[in-house]
């Protein structure tokens, strides 16, 4: 029996066969349910102009973007994937002046991908590796235990971590709206650990001193 997640991808491609515009005002509204503060995005105004040229990738493909005005996301894109799916890539920013995408010590701080291991749907183990950012997640016990409810939805084991251009991205993917709702209170904690992490570290220094 298809459960509720794979219904909607199955109805969206067999009777719709295309993937439909991402409802970013229904992600709003049911954000807004959860005392979520955000709204639709303007990347004129919002964005800073020397943000632009290296944010126009993340934020302005078709579906638009939201502005986060609570919590510890920035800006939340998306880009739809027919290629390889159907299905809705988000994108979301934490924002930092100082981050550049070839840096190897700035990948080695935040590039974070995540492992786990399942046995006839069960979870054994679970976790993140490949930077220092990986390490305090693995000590954060509300993101721990997100993972372990919930490994078997196949949006939690999308989510990953890497340093971009003047932000780190968490990037995760979604079929429906409800999918970002339901993993918006991990996402947002992984932003909640970037920012601290970049606060203790001053990445604007030399992370070898």
């Amino acid at each position: 029996m298809l459960d509720e997640n794979e219904f909607i991808r199955s109805h969206l491609t067999d009777i719709v066969g295309i993937l439909p515009i991402l409802q970013i005002k229904e992600i709003i509204d049911l954000l807004g349910l959860e005392d979520i503060r955000c709204r639709i995005g303007q990347f004129d105004s919002d964005i800073l102009p020397q943000y632009r040229p290296y944010f126009e990738k993340w934020l302005t493909n078709r579906d638009g973007f939201i502005r986060m005005l609570s919590g510890s996301i920035d800006y939340v894109g998306s880009e739809d994937v027919v290629r390889m799916g159907p299905f809705h890539n988000i994108y979301c920013l934490v924002q930092n002046q100082y981050l550049i995408e070839n840096d190897l010590n700035h990948q080695n701080l935040l590039n974070s991908k995540l492992w786990y291991s399942l046995t006839e749907g069960v979870v054994n183990d679970a976790g993140w590796s490949g930077s220092i950012l990986a390490s305090r997640l693995n000590k954060d016990q509300r993101i721990n235990n997100f993972l372990i409810a919930n490994l078997k939805s196949e949006v939690t084991r999308t989510i990953s971590v890497r340093v971009v251009n003047l932000a780190c991205l968490i990037e995760c993917r979604i079929w429906h709206p409800r999918e970002f709702v339901f993993l918006y209170e991990i996402l947002d904690n992984i932003g909640m650990n970037i920012q601290d992490l970049l606060g203790e570290i001053h990445v604007g220094e030399n992370l070898n001193r």
